[in-house]
């Protein structure tokens, strides 16, 4: 009885990234653009060792995968890395993107060709530029630590650093005015709108210039309530891994506000102090969300928390002068602090005495 032979794998298009490609053995290979001679001859090279070797997977078995790669590279950042929370919610959304794509493939067939279609996923989605140079800036560190653990070849690090960020007006990718300080009318109007305790943590945080974060991971533990004016250590914060310490500075009307909540605190100073109904910390992003749900019921134009601190250093700048701005939002640099106000502690306590 004459049976036919399984037919050889095809030559096959993938959409995202306009790349041809051959699925052999449950593994694909990119072959380049799809439709050109060269991507054929490719697929007619890998079809003659496919033939060659009986028509068998040849790729290695021990070749590590894309997927298994981010799984590692997400255990060392937990157990290793102290990112702040915003900074991990845009690693997990990063890697869920790259896995979806490219996760049965082998790490090291990932070059430069991979990296331009999720950005131009990206891109697609209407992510802003700004936003996309970072999110290729976290798939390249997953690579560079992989080639530091020697788990994958160093030139497939090497050939990702080829791929430049996006440049303005050189790209379709949203780009964003800056950011501008939120009106105090604006907040009033969105008040009425919230619960008691998002709208402590908005004035807080209006009145000691903080990023959304630092409300967030605040805990009785971090602040030093002994002086006329109180000291806050973020256990965590942006700066934090280069080697920067974050204070901040709370004053009398701040205090008034903040007391209530650290009184039920005192019995688990590690406690965070503003907590969700089912009892778990809020991020930045689910913070931002509620405030922008208050907006649309109130029919106003949406705004950030973030444009809280950028309020309040405008504030400090327009009456106290760019060094006092500087020392409260805790810039090392003059020019970080025009950019959010359009270091010495004693500027900043002074500050939060008279306005915090």
């Amino acid at each position: 009885m004459f049976h036919k032979r399984k037919q050889l794998p095809k030559y096959c298009l993938h959409k995202p990234s306009g790349r041809a490609f051959v699925r052999i053995g449950g593994q694909m290979y990119y072959l380049g653009e799809h439709g050109t001679d060269a991507s054929r001859r490719e697929y007619d090279r890998l079809i003659g060792e496919f033939i060659a070797n009986g028509r068998q997977a040849f790729h290695s078995q021990d070749e590590i995968l894309l997927e298994n790669l981010i799984v590692q590279y997400l255990n060392y950042i937990d157990k290793e890395v102290d990112f702040c929370e915003g900074r991990k919610s845009s690693i997990n959304y990063v890697l869920r993107c790259l896995n979806e794509l490219y996760g049965k493939q082998p790490a090291s067939a990932f070059g430069p060709t991979a990296l331009k279609a999720l950005r131009h996923r990206w891109v697609e989605s209407g992510l802003c530029l700004a936003t996309i140079n970072n999110y290729i800036g976290i798939v390249k560190q997953v690579f560079y630590w992989g080639n530091e653990e020697e788990i994958i070849p160093p030139e497939v690090a090497g050939a990702l650093r080829m791929v430049k960020q996006l440049q303005k007006g050189r790209t379709s990718a949203l780009v964003y005015d800056a950011v501008e300080p939120v009106s105090d009318d604006t907040v009033e109007k969105t008040m009425p709108f919230l619960k008691p305790q998002i709208q402590d943590m908005i004035q807080i945080q209006r009145r000691i210039s903080g990023r959304p974060q630092d409300i967030c991971n605040m805990r009785l533990c971090d602040i030093d309530i002994s002086g006329e004016i109180w000291r806050y250590v973020p256990f965590t914060h942006k700066t934090k891994k280069r080697g920067k310490v974050r204070e901040l500075y709370i004053g009398p009307k701040a205090q008034r506000i903040l007391a209530p909540h650290l009184d039920r605190c005192k019995d688990d100073p590690e406690r965070f102090v503003f907590i969700q109904k089912n009892g778990k910390q809020y991020s930045g992003n689910n913070y931002g969300g509620i405030i922008a749900a208050a907006c649309k019921r109130a029919g106003i134009p949406h705004w950030s928390p973030n444009q809280l601190r950028h309020a309040g250093g405008k504030e400090v700048r327009d009456k106290y002068g760019i060094e006092y701005a500087q020392s409260v939002l805790g810039h090392a640099n003059a020019k970080t602090t025009e950019i959010y106000a359009k270091v010495s502690s004693d500027k900043a306590m002074k500050v939060a005495k008279e306005i915090g």
